[in-house]
């Protein structure tokens, strides 16, 4: 195969591969469960300059805890700016500011730390919309991207493959065809594992509702019962 062809496989498959990045980011940023990369867009105003969230706090996640990110900030007095940066890029996580000792084993003993604790908001019903639309929404873009970088890419091979023989030519097609396929099942199965986490959020919070409604149930009754037995003692009592 000529090495212009060549040349012009690798970089269709890195256009490609950019798109499919940049969709999977965009879904990572539709928190369903804490996901770290999504705090990487934060600048926080430090003393009139702007500063990655990284350079002034620390992020991360708790063991066991799918839906919580943390981050300590490096200087505690730049916890309240780190909180509003980070309200104003994710307005829809729940924040809380959490106080707690520790011993950071310098031989200064126990000290007082506060750090922002940010809580993914459940999938209820409006919530479950308005993911699945910005779902589709990115899912079409990276889609028409894609294609466009495919049908242009098409173009430049028809004219390098002006001068090679028929085989050379099917040998070519069977290669952009497998690296067009590759990054294809790549968007198609970023794009199924997303939905399923939402549904699957969702499902979450369609059983807590269950549950909570049939334990209101069964405490109104218990209730209810309890008011019965009562007005019956007080009938006897006065008889």
């Amino acid at each position: 195969m000529k090495r212009s062809i060549i040349n012009k496989l690798s970089q269709l498959s890195e256009e490609l591969k950019g798109y499919v990045g940049a969709l999977n980011y965009r879904y990572m940023n539709l928190c369903v469960k804490a996901e770290e990369a999504s705090m990487l867009p934060i600048q926080v105003p430090i003393e009139d300059q702007l500063k990655n969230i990284e350079d002034v706090g620390f992020v991360g996640k708790k063991d066991g805890d799918d839906y919580s990110i943390y981050i300590v900030p490096k200087i505690q007095d730049d916890l309240l700016d780190i909180a509003k940066a980070t309200k104003v890029a994710h307005p829809e996580f729940i924040q809380e500011i959490v106080k707690e000792t520790v011993d950071p084993g310098d031989g200064s003993g126990k000290q007082e730390v506060s750090y922002l604790k940010l809580t993914m908001p459940e999938v209820n019903d409006d919530r479950r919309d308005v993911l699945n639309q910005s779902v589709d929404t990115f899912y079409k873009m990276c889609k028409a991207d894609m294609e466009k970088a495919k049908m242009e890419a098409d173009v430049q091979f028809a004219a390098l493959s002006a001068d090679i023989s028929p085989l050379e030519v099917d040998n070519m097609k069977q290669a952009v065809d497998e690296v067009n396929d590759m990054w294809i099942n790549k968007r198609e199965g970023i794009h199924d594992d997303k939905l399923k986490e939402i549904e699957d959020a969702y499902n979450q919070w369609l059983t807590h509702q269950q549950t909570s409604a049939q334990k209101k149930q069964e405490d109104d009754a218990a209730h209810n019962q309890n008011v019965g037995s009562s007005m019956k003692m007080s009938s006897e009592d006065e008889e």
